[in-house]
């Protein structure tokens, strides 16, 4: 049985996947160079950036979790608090450039990533009866 599609759908459709589409180049196309950041770290310090790459090496030591991207031309270090990607994956960092944060002998240029806000849970009320008074 073939389910024939209507025009409108059919462009509805495509209207979709092309949104879709842009959406996930649009974050790509306004994220920073990783090269424009190393070649003037300073302009960024302590400046909030979002950054494109492939991870090159994985930093896991039970005080930091960091990651390296590189753009090809350029890395960064990436301190998260979340999941460490593989290396070779296509991975964004978002968060605030450091200049001067060192992980053993090693200086890296890095983001730090803002934490990511964790839900609260709802407070049980008061049960009438049970509290001072």
């Amino acid at each position: 049985m073939t389910v024939a599609l209507t025009r409108s759908a059919r462009l509805g459709l495509v209207a979709l996947v092309i949104g879709a589409l842009t959406a996930v180049s649009c974050e790509r196309l306004v994220a920073t160079k990783i090269a424009k950041i190393a070649a003037e770290p300073g302009k960024y310090e302590g400046k909030d950036v979002t950054v494109f790459g492939t991870v090159k090496e994985r930093i896991d030591v039970p005080s930091i979790k960091c990651y390296v991207l590189s753009d090809g031309k350029a890395s960064i270090g990436v301190v998260t608090q979340g999941r460490l990607p593989l290396v070779g994956e296509k991975a964004r960092g978002q968060g605030r450039v450091s200049r001067s944060f060192a992980i053993g002998v090693r200086k890296l240029l890095v983001i730090i990533e803002t934490p990511k806000p964790r839900p609260t849970l709802p407070r049980n009320p008061a049960v009438p009866g049970n509290g001072p008074g």
